[in-house]
């Protein structure tokens, strides 16, 4: 649109701003009449055209009230539709965060396990460094598996969490969540070649 378009005047402007402008006119014609002398014949002949005018005038500015009683009620359709619109999006808003709300929860509670875990693996490895007897090597075995399970089982619910978070199609949060598996994977197999130091190795 260049700036010499005018936009198209609405149905409602439109229609108020003819019945505006017919009052405007009716309102002088009738000023007029009032002021008008009627002291010869001639006087009365205009006299009685602008009668005849003002009620030509009066039929048209009720059609025009009806038009802009008419517009007046397509707008408020028009706004009742859009406020049930906005309605309907307010639910879905309010849904959809309590939906990442959780998912946030339980993102949130994934991070604290894993950093439990790191914390036990750090304690782990300091542990093994530590080991000399056998009975603290049979001891780090069974905190190795411990560990192991541990790690599978974090790595199993940010699985899960990925999964729910990608059908709910919150990408960002399924995308952390499998970051956060793809990690705890890669540190559970690195401790898997630790191993064969517990079985005789």
């Amino acid at each position: 649109m260049s700036k010499r378009d005018k936009p198209q005047e609405s149905e409602l402007v439109a229609a108020a701003q003819a019945l505006d402008e017919g009052l405007e006119r009716f309102e002088a014609l009738s000023e007029q009449l009032q002021k008008a002398p009627l002291q010869s014949e001639k006087h009365l002949e205009r006299a009685s055209a602008t009668l005849k005018s003002l009620a030509d005038m009066d039929d048209q500015l009720r059609q025009r009230v009806t038009s802009l009683v008419g517009a007046i009620s397509k707008v408020r359709d028009r706004q009742q539709a859009q406020a049930e619109a906005v309605h309907q999006r307010a639910q879905e808003l309010q849904s959809r965060t309590e939906v990442f709300k959780d998912l946030l929860v339980r993102y949130g509670n994934l991070g604290q396990s894993a950093g439990e875990l790191n914390v036990q693996m750090q304690q782990f490895a300091l542990q093994r460094q530590q080991a000399k007897t056998p009975e603290e090597n049979a001891a780090l075995a069974t905190t190795f598996q411990a560990l192991q399970e541990r790690m599978s089982q974090v790595a199993n619910e940010a699985q899960e969490l990925e999964q729910a978070a990608a059908e709910k199609e919150f990408h960002d949060v399924a995308r952390q969540a499998d970051s956060l598996r793809q990690q705890l994977l890669s540190a559970r197999n690195k401790m898997g070649l630790l191993q064969k130091s517990f079985s005789g190795g």
